[in-house]
């Protein structure tokens, strides 16, 4: 599933490529994939210019001057971008291959721009949606979403984390972080790779976490996201780890490989149904412990 840096991958894409620019095309194949009021569609969005992309846990606003279009990749969502000179950018899920001809079978909507580049918008499962919205609206649907505070925004920060967690006692670490109204953005990959880095076993309760613990989570999560935000994310293909990003992830995708701390294998587990990779060693389940 695209999470907070695969999103955050995309937000910079849209920024860095298409603010400015105006959309002269749009061609949907999947009617499912947009969400309206009465009144609203794509056709309000062709001659607008994008005026600026926001992004808040795993939702993308892309804002035009009367109209937002609020993207969320779901499990299986894809952004790619080609501009005429073969520039561009590609983030979320990485299947179908970035570099595969475009648009394909899983492409399901296309933005076409009046410089030439095309946004292609693809979804192996279908389960994508992008919500169109009057622009003032779009405060009050952030509102609605009750999302907790962005993972690598300012309001995450060591003493909100700590509060979080002890109106939160009695949960589970791991389905806990999952939460998105508890902390936005993080996703079964990098809930993972934080565990790990903090030597916290994925189904310890928060009751039971030392203050210490806690401090060390706080800042394994701040670390994880800083390796795998500039690198638009962790690369695994078909649940496993590739050497895109050398030994990073750490953790997922990487069953029976040894631990790089202690040579332990790495094993796969389940915790609330969501594959869970962990080092037995690092991660005991009862007893505290720590890792480099």
């Amino acid at each position: 599933m695209p999470e907070l840096p695969e999103v955050e991958a995309v937000r910079r894409g849209i920024a860095a490529n298409l603010l400015g620019k105006k959309i002269t095309a749009i061609d949907l194949s999947l009617p499912k994939l947009i969400e309206a009021p009465p009144g609203m569609s794509l056709d309000d969005l062709v001659d607008a210019h994008i005026v600026d992309v926001e992004r808040r846990g795993k939702y993308l606003a892309i804002g035009f001057p009367e109209v937002v279009a609020v993207l969320h990749l779901k499990l299986a969502g894809q952004v790619v971008l080609r501009d005429s000179q073969g520039g561009g950018f590609s983030a979320g899920h990485p299947v179908p291959a970035f570099d595969a001809e475009l648009p394909h079978k899983s492409t399901h909507l296309v933005f076409e721009f009046e410089d030439g580049s095309r946004l292609y918008i693809t979804d192996i499962r279908h389960f994508t949606r992008l919500r169109l919205m009057p622009r003032d609206d779009l405060a009050a649907y952030w509102v609605d979403t009750k999302l907790g505070p962005d993972t690598i925004s300012d309001d995450f920060t060591l003493e909100s984390f700590r509060e979080r967690i002890k109106r939160r006692k009695q949960a589970r670490i791991k389905p806990l972080l999952l939460d998105q109204g508890f902390v936005a953005g993080l996703g079964n990959i990098y809930v993972d790779e934080s565990l790990y880095r903090a030597g916290i076993h994925p189904e310890r309760k928060a009751v039971d976490l030392s203050v210490d613990e806690v401090e060390r989570l706080y800042h394994a999560i701040v670390e994880i996201l800083e390796i795998a935000v500039p690198i638009g994310g962790a690369a695994i293909l078909n649940g496993k780890a590739t050497p895109e990003h050398g030994v990073f992830p750490f953790i997922h995708g990487r069953e029976g490989e040894p631990c790089l701390n202690c040579g332990t294998a790495i094993i796969k587990t389940r915790v609330n149904n969501r594959g869970t990779y962990l080092c037995p060693e690092c991660q005991p389940a009862h007893e505290p412990a720590s890792i480099d």
